[in-house]
């Protein structure tokens, strides 16, 4: 049984790369301050309190209309994201706003479409198909349950400008199966599709090991097929943007990828990929980092006042390696989700929607929703498939209202009389 539990964590830690989520360290902040990649300044500590922006060369505040005007000369923008994170969209959106007043010929590259999507996105920006279409034709809800309205953010100022948009990635199902053959059993045709991923970078692999931590010691194997499906997905990214850049018509762009800061960070994923195809391009990146959580008041006695004082009167800052991109921005982790999340997990079996989990205190939970539930219905309309069941959930905001027809299981067991006795 207990061999039973640690495959099947295995499974969970495949599907989350393969969706595009990296699982963090317990610590954080160690992620950020690791002394790799290629910058003099990755020995260096340095930090950034909210709303601010540092240029990691010079350790000095600046805005985005100064990230612009230095990096007229770049090719590529890089910028990492967390997923879920309203902060970083929003930057984003800024950013692309700013880059566009000052040179409007630029591209924007999505982790999250794919590059079979770039006709539906085209039809999206030229207004002939609506989101609602764009998302389903693109099966966004499909490959991934982060909520579209972060993207959202970013989407809004590309139509609003008609900036071109285009996705980076390939069908998942090449991925998922290097994350669990190996990059070995892939075909001759498919392996063109990675040119570099033969490159070897040793600071590149000690930073996923990093994150991955003990489960990329104790399964060694099993680590070697995550990270070549890592290094697939860095390269497929950095290929994508290249070819359209490259393209005579697009002579002058410049690209902006948006992409999970694990791919960004410290110049290894992407960037590394991107340069060894093309040497000469120039590459800005931009990465953002977590404030610290606002600490109560310390009840340690043996903390000296003066320490106590001074920590009272310290903005909270994030602390970064300098090396871990050229620009760092600071994001914070809200108490609530910008967007509601229901805390349930669902699968289809036999072509019904049932409820695998309910997660402690979350809305499902509080509103009588239990494990092994079946879901009939949102809001009247009969729900028959994951993807329809999220699109109609994902729509809802804070004091929104949605109801759901469930179907329940109940156990009627029959008493034993010397059991009723005893009670």
């Amino acid at each position: 049984m207990k061999h039973a539990k640690t495959k099947k964590g295995y499974f969970i830690l495949i599907a989350l790369i393969v969706s595009g989520l990296f699982l963090l360290a317990d610590d954080e902040s160690k992620q950020n301050t690791l002394p790799l990649g290629p910058s003099e300044y990755k020995f260096e500590i340095g930090q950034v309190e909210k709303d601010k922006i540092i240029e990691t060369a010079t350790n000095k505040v600046v805005t985005m209309a100064d990230i612009v005007k230095n990096s007229k000369n770049s090719d590529v923008f890089i910028i990492g994201e967390a997923h879920n994170s309203y902060e970083c969209h929003t930057f984003q959106r800024d950013f692309i706003d700013t880059l566009y007043k000052e040179n409007p010929k630029i591209i924007v590259g999505f982790e999250f479409f794919l590059r079979e999507d770039n006709e539906t996105l085209e039809s999206w920006l030229q207004g002939t198909i609506s989101e609602a279409e764009l998302l389903q034709k693109a099966g966004w809800y499909k490959k991934t349950s982060f909520n579209y309205g972060y993207t959202r953010l970013v989407m809004d100022v590309i139509k609003k400008h008609k900036i071109k948009v285009i996705g980076l990635n390939i069908p998942r199902t090449i991925l998922r199966q290097v994350s669990r053959k190996g990059y070995p059993s892939l075909s001759a045709e498919e392996k063109k599709l990675f040119p570099t991923i033969g490159i070897y970078n040793r600071e590149h692999e000690y930073f996923i090991k990093s994150v991955f931590g003990s489960f990329a010691v104790q399964m060694p194997m099993w680590f070697t097929n995550i990270y070549n499906a890592q290094k697939c997905w860095d390269v497929i990214m950095a290929a994508s943007m290249r070819k359209v850049l490259s393209e005579k018509k697009y002579l002058g762009y410049q690209g902006v990828i948006i992409a999970g800061s694990n791919h960004v960070a410290y110049k290894l994923g992407i960037p590394f990929r991107y340069k060894k195809t093309d040497n000469r391009a120039g590459i800005t990146t931009i990465i953002p980092v977590y404030l610290p959580e606002e600490e109560k008041d310390s009840e340690d006695e043996d903390q000296h006042p003066m320490m106590k004082m001074m920590g009272k009167s310290l903005l909270p800052a994030a602390i970064f390696s300098r090396g871990i991109g050229d620009y760092v921005f600071s994001i914070s982790r809200p108490e609530f989700e910008f967007f509601p999340v229901m805390g349930m997990k669902t699968r289809l079996k036999d072509g019904k929607i049932v409820v695998t989990k309910v997660d402690k205190d979350s809305i499902a939970e509080k509103n009588g929703i239990r494990k092994d539930d079946i879901i009939l219905s949102i809001d009247g309309v009969e729900v028959t498939s994951l993807e329809q069941m999220r699109m109609t959930l994902v729509v809802k905001n804070w004091d929104d209202s949605v109801n759901i027809e469930l179907s329940k299981r109940i156990e009627i067991k029959k008493e034993k009389k010397e059991e009723k006795k005893n009670e």
